[in-house]
């Protein structure tokens, strides 16, 4: 009787998995606009501010920059984030369990025994 061959097991993402990923790019894409408008928005209204509050934009006009940049670094952080755990859940999926390996019991015993042998010389 011949052998019958396994079928590889392939693990796809829930459609609710799905969607909440989908969500989730999207909202970072809605906090990314969101905080562009507001950064063109300030630059706008620069020029009728006084000088007290010259301090205050360019502070303002920072703190929105670095938001953009720290969301942009989230956005592909968690791109690849997902990107790894679906290889890491596909290697698991299709990994061959490990046979049990032999212990290691003799291997202080002998180097005891070879520790006693080059001190006897």
């Amino acid at each position: 009787m011949p052998a019958t061959k396994k079928q590889a097991v392939r693990t796809r993402a829930t459609p609710a998995a799905k969607s909440r990923a989908e969500d989730n790019d999207r909202l970072l894409e809605q906090v990314m606009k969101s905080l562009e408008s507001a950064q063109k928005d300030l630059g706008s209204i620069g020029g009728s501010l006084e000088t007290g509050m010259g301090d205050l934009r360019r502070n303002l006009t920072r703190l929105l920059r670095d938001a953009r940049r720290d969301t942009r670094k989230l956005r592909r952080a968690v791109q690849r984030d997902l990107v790894r755990l679906r290889k890491d859940l596909r290697g698991a999926a299709t990994a061959k369990p490990t046979s049990a390996r032999r212990s290691r019991s003799t291997a202080p015993a002998r180097t005891a025994k070879r520790r006693a042998a080059a001190s006897s010389r």
